[in-house]
């Protein structure tokens, strides 16, 4: 071996444990954090306080109560459908059901809602079992209903997409009115992305931010 490349293994044995240090104690993340969405303010002290989704109170599949803090401290994905939509609903929900696939190793750390916008219709029973022909495992992903204002407010002031029922249902959707993107929120229940359901693209790509908010919510040691 040349004297030089001695020279340079020598340097990198002193020097490579003082970079490696360097890094880990800056105590920044080095990776793509989401975006934020919705209005929000900004305090006298320069912090910004985020829309977030609104107190509610619904009920499951399973008759149990629903409410935000059911949501806190977990990231999840929402949507609305309903069951008896001769229209996007099915692929919407075989969307959440490969998110759900992918899910699975993720040590139930994401759950998956999907809301009703029929509930005169959907009850819990109606909504169970529409949830047990998508193999739902009632772990990972929940159906909701309730009262209609509660859930149709819900969709357009907590996770600012479009909900409404028009007078005419014998066309289309039945008259009701819903989006087909699917909506990612966060721990603190503020959005962090909209996708499309209908686009294998873009759920691929919410498969892919899925895995950047989780980095970002990891446990601090």
């Amino acid at each position: 071996m040349k004297g030089w490349q001695r020279a340079l293994i020598a340097s990198l044995v002193f020097v490579l444990p003082f970079v490696i240090w360097l890094v880990l104690s800056t105590g920044k993340n080095h990776y793509k954090q989401l975006p934020k969405y919705g209005p929000h303010q900004i305090t006298p002290t320069g912090d910004t306080i985020w829309h977030t989704l609104p107190k509610f109170s619904l009920l499951t599949q399973d008759s149990v109560v629903f409410t935000s803090d059911s949501l806190r401290g977990r990231i999840h994905v929402a949507d609305y459908f309903f069951t008896r939509c001769p229209g996007i609903c099915p692929r919407l929900s075989h969307s959440m059901a490969k998110l759900q696939d992918f899910l699975r190793d993720k040590a139930f750390s994401v759950k998956l809602v999907s809301y009703t916008v029929d509930p005169e219709h959907d009850t819990p029973a109606t909504l169970r079992e529409y949830a047990e022909r998508y193999q739902a495992d009632p772990r990972l992903w929940t159906f909701v209903t309730g009262p209609e204002t509660t859930l149709y407010r819900l969709a357009t002031q907590g996770y600012l997409i479009p909900v409404d029922k028009g007078p005419d249902t014998s066309k289309g959707e039945l008259g009701y009115i819903h989006s087909d993107m699917l909506v990612l929120v966060d721990p603190q229940l503020r959005i962090r992305g909209f996708y499309s359901g209908l686009d294998s693209a873009q759920v691929r790509k919410l498969m892919d931010d899925i895995n950047i908010l989780l980095l970002e919510n990891r446990p601090r040691s």
